[in-house]
């Protein structure tokens, strides 16, 4: 019992002491494949890749995909110069599990995924600094 609360009590205390650093650190995406069901009903497993600041999708064969947020389907994804930075970005080929990629899509490597992912993880870390700054929760000492 008493054993039970000093681990409790030291699980709060090193919590507390790493709020701070949240923004340094964020949570992966869940590493286990995931059965996914498209809008017509079709399923296909896929693994989440990246964290809280930037995810994307990969098929079981490797290939990245990204969910088109207008049909609600997973398509092959690309990457794509936006606001002149790379992104990833739907392709409107629709993902079929069991069939190939069709020979339009590009292979995108876990190098330029990891840039992107990097990126997009440092502009989300700059906005969130920002309001807290903005919400007098952090100050910065030059």
């Amino acid at each position: 019992m008493l054993k039970t609360i000093i681990i409790r009590h030291l699980f709060i205390s090193f919590t507390m002491c790493f709020v701070g650093f949240a923004n340094i650190f964020a949570v992966p995406a869940l590493p286990d494949l995931m059965e996914i069901t498209q809008p017509n009903g079709a399923k296909f497993k896929a693994y989440m890749r990246g964290d809280e600041y930037y995810s994307w999708w990969e098929s079981e064969k490797g290939e990245a995909l990204f969910r088109n947020l207008n049909s609600g389907f997973f398509e092959y994804a690309k990457i794509s110069i936006i606001d002149r930075k790379e992104a990833l970005v739907p392709t409107g080929i629709i993902f079929v599990s069991g069939e190939d990629a069709p020979a339009s899509i590009s292979s995108i490597s876990n190098q330029d995924l990891g840039k992107i992912w990097m990126e997009k993880r440092k502009q989300s870390i700059k906005i969130h600094k920002q309001k807290l700054i903005k919400q007098k929760k952090l100050t910065i000492n030059n």
